[in-house]
């Protein structure tokens, strides 16, 4: 009797472990899945990179307007992608390149990111654009001790975010629009056959205070947009 016994406990034991192990792979399963669809997820959300240039498909196509890497603009495109450095360490404006308005396309060196294009009206009538750049993403607060420079047309206007000390800007910069705009204006009057030459360049300024180690690693995504005036 005590054997019988022995046996059906013994058996019930196996079945609970084989069942527990069963329950486990499921689990390990759902898991693996849930992981994959997160990487497919973010890889769509960063394929572009963590910088982009983009012209709104209806601008183009109802004001012709038109945008390139090149003066010449043998290559047009609705969205120009800024290829991101692999890192990027805090570095003073002062060390930057005098000439950093004199190229054309991806131009960016040590430490910084710099990208030229142009925009140009094709058509035959006078239109107007509007012009943003806009953070969408941040990782680490590293936002606070970015720099972003914009060149138009040869004149040179630098933002950062508003001071955490002062509240005001930064130095001499024009202080970010808001946490998620770096800065809008509506280009009016252009003319057919104008061309508006764009630069922007983007550093980690080691002057900044906000310039701590706290910020190491940290990421931001940002974009141009360029399309009809929705502020």
């Amino acid at each position: 009797m005590k054997e019988k016994l022995k046996v059906e406990v013994t058996a019930k034991e196996v079945y609970r472990r084989n069942l527990m192990m069963r329950s486990i792979m499921i689990i390990i399963a759902f898991l693996m899945l849930f992981l994959s669809i997160l990487y497919a997820i973010l890889y769509i959300v960063n394929k572009e990179g963590n910088f982009t240039i983009n012209l709104d498909p209806n601008l183009s196509a109802n004001k012709k307007i038109v945008m390139s890497s090149t003066s010449d603009f043998n290559d047009t495109a609705l969205t120009l992608n800024v290829k991101s450095l692999d890192y990027m360490d805090n570095i003073s404006e002062s060390w930057l390149p005098a000439d950093l308005d004199n190229h054309e396309g991806e131009h960016s060196g040590n430490n910084y990111l710099a990208y030229t294009f142009f925009i140009k009206n094709d058509g035959k009538e006078t239109t107007a654009y509007s012009f943003s750049i806009n953070i969408l993403s941040v990782i680490k607060n590293v936002d606070e001790a970015v720099r972003v420079a914009l060149y138009t047309n040869g004149e040179k206007v630098v933002y950062a975010k508003k001071s955490n000390t002062t509240g005001g800007p930064e130095g001499t910069t024009t202080m970010f629009e808001s946490d998620n705009r770096i800065m809008y204006k509506l280009r009016k009057d252009f003319k057919p056959q104008e061309v508006d030459k764009y630069t922007i360049v983007v550093w980690l300024e080691g002057d900044d205070p906000e310039c701590v180690d706290a910020i190491l690693g940290g990421e931001m995504k940002m974009e141009v947009s360029l399309g009809e005036d929705k502020k």
